[in-house]
């Protein structure tokens, strides 16, 4: 739906799109050489003053479309992936969430490898993710680029999954409920993930007892089945089931919701009393 007035169109703001967020038109010429465009984009990313937030953000988008277009090739970009990530980097301190955002995309659509995924770790570009995982709640977009980065991460080679990102999601699984954190449950999603490829991350960082635990709090069926699932899975292999701690991973956390002997949470000793009469009268009979 569009309303003309004196000459112009305005769209419905339901159908701006990209552009409500302040980012700048800049033309991609697919027809070049991809060298030469990547060169364009990543002096106008890399510069700390000269260039509006607006324009990087346009940049940024266009790296996105440059790379599905042209290749992940490092003959063909012109740049090694390396050169990239580093280009990168400043754009995930900058002021605006949008860029931040953006450049976690990029990162996203440029890792596709081990060797990628290496590169990025070995320039401590994990801490720059993890600082926007713990940012504040408000910053959703931002926040949910980060974990669809950290998903690719994991998809990619879970073996080299930082501990500094899964410090992060375990913080996250451990207070996001009383923090009505809306991240939460994809964190726990992402835990049951790495905890299927990588077991000894998750567990090393204490990532057990927190799916342990959201099963105790969670009130929907469906997550709960996958908490489980996941738990069971680490239990029923030998190789993983020495990363459990019994007492401390799962004892410990299902204390609040069954005490000793099976008794549960709050029932009083009367009420246990009186049930194990009824449970005798019902052998009796």
């Amino acid at each position: 739906m569009a309303v003309s007035f004196r000459g112009r169109t305005l769209l419905n703001p339901r159908l701006r799109g990209r552009n409500d967020s302040g980012e700048e038109t800049v033309p991609l010429d697919l027809t070049r050489a991809p060298s030469e465009c990547l060169r364009e984009i990543l002096l106008n990313v890399a510069k700390s003053h000269g260039v509006s937030n607006g324009r990087k953000l346009g940049h940024l988008n266009n790296l996105t479309r440059l790379v599905s277009s042209a290749g992940h090739s490092e003959e063909r970009l012109g740049f090694t992936h390396r050169e990239i990530i580093i280009c990168l980097r400043p754009a995930l301190l900058n002021d605006a969430k949008e860029v931040r955002a953006a450049a976690l995309r990029s990162l996203r659509y440029l890792i596709t490898d081990s060797q990628t995924l290496r590169h990025a770790l070995q320039l401590r570009v994990d801490f720059l993710i993890a600082r926007c995982v713990d940012i504040q709640q408000s910053n959703e977009v931002e926040r949910t680029q980060a974990l669809r980065l950290v998903r690719k991460m994991i998809s990619v080679d879970a073996s080299a999954f930082p501990a500094s990102l899964t410090n992060s999601l375990v913080a996250v699984g451990n207070d996001g409920t009383h923090e009505r954190d809306r991240m939460v449950r994809s964190c726990l999603a992402i835990l049951c993930e790495l905890a299927v490829g990588n077991p000894s991350a998750v567990a090393v960082r204490g990532g057990v007892s927190t799916l342990v635990r959201a099963v105790v709090e969670s009130q929907h069926p469906r997550i709960t089945e996958a908490l489980i699932a996941t738990a069971m899975h680490l239990v029923n292999h030998p190789h993983t089931r020495g990363l459990v701690r019994p007492h401390v991973d799962i004892e410990v956390e299902t204390r609040g919701d069954t005490g000793r002997h099976g008794e549960r949470h709050g029932e009083t000793r009367g009420e246990r009393h009186g049930e194990r009469e009824r449970h005798g009268e019902t052998r009796r009979r």
